[in-house]
């Protein structure tokens, strides 16, 4: 909390007297092909230099448009609409000499090829939009997303399911692929969630969910892509924007953010920093039955357990571009994300006899000291030969993760009158590095307006080095467990080669693409001196052919086959125990994931969407549970399934209720199949799943808005798991100052408290529920300053080489 104040303190002194003389002017008027006016069609300026976004506009009922307060530059405009084809002009140049550009009825032609973004009248983005392939959260603009963290948010997209212990899942799906800025983390499981919990919304743009990614991205995530977009601002001259947020759930959730950017003709410097120290608590209820070799039962675990997680968590980004011409661009980015936590926690498990008796009963405390530093850096490039699309981009990444984790477990079993029978105490030192390196190179070539080529290559090389140390602590004396201690260090380089032709044509358009990645990887264990090694080449084709039937109706087939390959802490064999019952621990022998994915996608009116896909998984990895009858002890571990099956129909509706109200339905409908031999039997779980995500952004006038939310998620299969529905209803209120510089924001979120996740297993010897429950509830109020130049210049949304590398760490 200090500081917070002192990141508060510091930047209330900040005073801005920055001016520049804007006095360009840029105005014109639309019409279609009947002459008639074309309102609210989306007038975008662009700088020639870099292609950048510079400023927009909207057209009026009578189709004009007008920008002002312009820098003497060179620019050009495109034009978008729903119904009709993107226009873009001819280069032209403000100068002193002439200020004014003037453009007299712009014809657009109608298209419904190309699916824009839904005009919300009111100003509004609404929450979700749906485009033809993927779907983007708004977050920037979300009421009830304030003071809430990446993985809240995420809770509240389409399609996504979040385990906040250890995993996400997409569409019934593992294997998504968490990208920052287009980076993939190499971070999974329970690292991969403390990182995304300490990142705050407040410093997220939007996130885009990808299911059916192009040849151009990295061929990891049978599931899709996750893309969570950062803020960076890019308006003209010296700007940025300070964000306070206080939440209140069971514990206090305060963060401060602030965003600053310089920029010139020249140079554009940018950074973000953030501080959040919010309180969380998980609570478990888990409920086993144990059995002979007959299949009886022969005991009752009824266990409750509460952590209490205080976390400290920084955020930095900082970087530069340089506009060396009006071609070259050069720029250089710094990540770093700083994190601690100490979690208490505290199990109670009585353990009963089949009449229902106590047996006897434990007491069991861990206590957990996490510090995690994670640091990302891009060097990246870009050359435009001319300004119909040519240009060659390239990329060096290097990241380095750093974990280390300390737990202190003590247990105490306790005879059915309360007599303590035995005392164990377990302490355990954890240290973990990943290093990550990579460079990329893409080159892109237009043959005309309707035909492109777009070629590239990278190569990437990560190195996981995890040693892990158990002591049992014997008359306060720490004493080395060989037996368990061990070290894992895993190494991989992947290269990878790709093309992507793409052709339009009047009524049809055709994309094809092919990826071929060589992966190479190797293992040591080194105190067992166990080791492998795996060579593999495969090959990663794509195919969209998209139909026009008209101007209202267009339908597309996609075609793509995609691999999974273990997480970096899924292949670790070590032992990471939740308490004195319950370890997780990996599987080094793990194949990797190949699914084939087919999909249609209708379109109706520019932005009604459905879909209809069917993917095939050989070998999917998911988590099963395996228990020991007589100690009463279960582990997870991942495995391969033989084979897993999904049939999924989507829906995407926009819609208005008035005026001032602007909703989005989205839903699916999933059936989900498991077939496989598992432990000494085969296992067909078969399972029709549905959710729906209903957004709702409420203009009220005078710089008030309102925004509610709600999902709902039926019950639904991943491997052995049967998982219970569950939902949540949030709901928010804002007020925008009446010079755009200030605003307020109210929202609470979980507001019935119906989010939690529940979990059944019936198979073989294992018959289980548990049900977890967290700190869901929070009413948020957070308070935005804006100061500074407000011409915008938006930055080239820059992705950078790695892709694949940084979810699969931990």
């Amino acid at each position: 909390m200090k500081k917070v104040i002192l990141i508060i303190a510091i930047l209330l002194k900040v005073s801005v007297g920055f001016s520049q003389t804007n006095n360009g002017r840029v105005i014109g008027n639309t019409i279609d092909e009947n002459k008639k006016p074309i309102e609210f069609a989306n007038v975008l300026l662009h700088r020639v230099a870099d292609s950048v976004f510079v400023k927009a506009a909207i057209s009026d009922e009578k189709g004009n448009f007008e920008m002002d307060h312009l820098v003497l530059e060179n620019y050009y405009i495109t034009i978008k609409h729903q119904t009709f084809k993107t226009f873009k002009s001819e280069n032209f140049s403000i100068t002193a000499g002439n200020k004014i550009k003037s453009f007299t009825d712009i014809t657009l032609n109608k298209n419904s090829n190309t699916i824009q973004e839904v005009v919300v009248t009111s100003g509004i983005k609404p929450f979700v939009e749906r485009k033809l392939d993927k779907i983007i959260v708004n977050v920037e603009n979300s009421i009830v997303a304030t003071g809430n963290s990446v993985l809240e948010v995420l809770e509240r997209s389409p399609g996504v399911m979040v385990n906040q212990e250890s995993s996400i899942n997409l569409k019934g799906k593992s294997g998504v692929v968490i990208m920052i800025d287009g980076k993939p983390t190499p971070l999974s499981g329970t690292d991969l969630m403390a990182y995304l919990k300490g990142i705050q919304a407040n410093n997220v743009q939007t996130i885009e969910i990808i299911s059916n990614p192009s040849a151009k991205y990295d061929a990891a995530g049978n599931a899709g892509i996750i893309n969570i977009k950062l803020k960076k601002n890019q308006k003209i001259g010296f700007n940025g924007s300070l964000t306070l947020s206080y939440g209140q759930g069971v514990y206090a959730k305060p963060s401060a953010s602030t965003n600053l950017n310089y920029r010139n003709k020249k140079w554009n410097f940018f950074g973000t920093y953030s501080h959040a120290e919010p309180t969380d608590f998980t609570m478990f209820y888990i409920n086993r039955k144990f059995f002979d070799a007959n299949h009886n039962v022969v005991s009752i675990f009824d266990q409750t357990s509460y952590i209490k997680r205080p976390i400290i968590s920084d955020n930095s980004k900082i970087g530069a571009d340089f506009y060396a011409n009006e071609k070259t661009v050069v720029g250089v980015m710094l990540n770093g994300n700083w994190n601690s936590s100490n979690r208490d926690g505290n199990t109670n498990s009585i353990i009963k006899k089949p009449d229902g008796s106590v047996d006897y009963t434990t007491d069991n405390s861990v206590t957990l000291n996490e510090k995690r530093f994670n640091g990302f850096g891009n060097v990246n490039f870009k050359h435009s030969f001319n300004n119909e699309g040519k240009e060659v981009t390239a990329d060096v990444d290097f990241g380095q993760y750093d974990s280390k984790t300390l737990q202190d477990i003590n247990n105490s079993n306790l005879s059915s009158d309360g007599q303590t029978v035995t005392l164990n105490k377990l302490f355990t030192n954890q240290v973990g590095n990943i290093a990550v390196k990579s460079v990329k190179a893409d080159y892109s070539h237009p043959f005309s307006k309707t035909a492109k080529l777009e070629v590239g290559l990278k190569s990437s090389l990560v190195t996981s080095d995890n040693d892990v140390k158990f002591y049992d602590v014997i008359d306060n004396e720490n004493v080395l467990d060989s037996n368990r201690s061990n070290q894992f260090i895993y190494k991989e380089n992947i290269n990878a080669v790709y093309a992507s032709f793409a052709k339009e044509f009047t009524k049809w358009d055709f994309q094809f693409g092919l990826r071929t990645e060589h992966t190479h990887t190797n293992g040591e264990q080194i105190a067992t001196n166990e080791k492998f090694s795996r060579d593999y080449t495969n090959f990663f084709p794509n195919v969209v052919v998209n139909r026009k039937f008209s101007d209202d109706n267009s339908l597309a087939f996609s075609y793509t086959k995609r691999i999974d390959r273990p997480t970096y802490r899924q292949l670790n064999p070590f032992k990471i125990f939740v308490d004195s019952y319950t370890y997780v621990v990996g599987d080094p022998t793990l194949k990797s994931v190949i699914t084939n994915i087919f999909e249609f996608n209708h379109t109706f009116k520019g932005k009604y969407i459905t879909t209809l896909s069917y993917s095939k998984s050989n070998d999917a990895i998911t988590d099963i549970f395996q228990q020991d009858d007589a100690t009463k002890i279960s582990f997870q571990i991942p495995a391969n399934m033989q084979d897993f099956e999904q049939i999924n129909l989507g829906i995407y509706v926009p819609f208005k209720i008035d005026k001032t109200v602007n909703s989005t339905l989205s839903g699916s409908v999933n059936n989900n199949k498991y077939t496989s031999p598992l432990q000494g039997s085969t296992l067909h779980n078969d399972f029709t799943s549905w959710d729906a995500n209903l957004t709702n952004n409420i203009a009220l006038g005078k710089g008030w808005s309102a925004e509610l939310n709600g999902f709902y998620q039926s019950k639904s299969v991943w491997g052995l798991f049967i998982i219970k529905n569950l939902a949540q209803v949030s709901s928010g209120i804002q007020k925008v100052s009446k010079n755009k510089n200030s605003t307020f924001k109210f929202a609470i979120s979980d507001i019935f408290l119906t989010n939690h996740i529940a979990v059944e297993v019936q198979y073989q010897n294992q018959d289980f529920f548990t049900n977890r429950t967290w700190d869901s509830r929070v009413a948020t109020l957070s308070y935005t300053y804006r100061f500074g130049k407000n011409t915008i210049e938006k930055a080239r949304q820059h992705k950078s080489g790695v892709e694949d590398e940084k979810r699969r760490a931990g």
